[in-house]
């Protein structure tokens, strides 16, 4: 299926550069992700005590922040996507699909998870809604899918970022 450029002129074969926007929401991405993975593993390690609890709430509050950022960059692909100002198939289809899956279920999960064990605060005095009910149970088998789907996420991470290597490398290449 190709995309239609009404009124554009723009060939779909030519290579479009990415918008500002896209890249600016694309490595606000990336550093909340690995920001969001250094302190889930450094607090693990931590267990308990007072730098526990304060990377846990930064922790928490980084993840609300990356969910509202992935709805919006979902939301912004879509309306450049159809206002012609990004050309589909730019990347590996699977690979972004897999990415944007993993960035809405891992936040999903850890939200449910916190829920789940009543601990819904974030920093600056805000709190996140219960999506599952305290008594419902299960929140220790969301957590741990959560963690371990995050791992998942750092490996599509790097596959990523070889995919992108990869494409830049042929690209330098045609271009010679």
């Amino acid at each position: 299926m190709s995309i239609a450029f009404p009124k554009s002129g723009i060939d779909p074969t030519t290579e479009l550069p990415l918008p500002i926007v896209a890249q600016v929401l694309h490595w606000l991405t990336a550093a909340l992700v690995l920001a969001l993975f250094a302190t889930g593993v450094i607090m693990k390690q931590l267990g308990q005590g007072p730098a526990a609890d304060l990377l846990h709430l930064c922790h928490k509050t980084t993840g609300a922040l990356l969910l509202c950022l992935v709805l919006a960059r979902i939301g912004y692909r879509l309306f450049a996507r159809l206002s012609g100002r990004w050309r589909k198939g730019t990347a590996s289809r699977p690979v972004h699909a897999l990415l944007y899956l993993a960035l809405l279920i891992v936040p999903l999960l850890g939200w449910a998870g916190a829920s789940g064990f009543g601990s819904r605060q974030l920093l600056f005095g805000l709190s996140i809604p219960e999506i599952w009910p305290e008594e419902a149970g299960y929140a220790d088998l969301l957590l741990t899918s959560h963690a371990w789907l995050a791992f998942g996420l750092i490996a599509l991470v790097v596959t990523h970022i070889g995919v992108a290597i990869g494409d830049y490398l042929v690209r330098d290449v045609k271009a010679d």
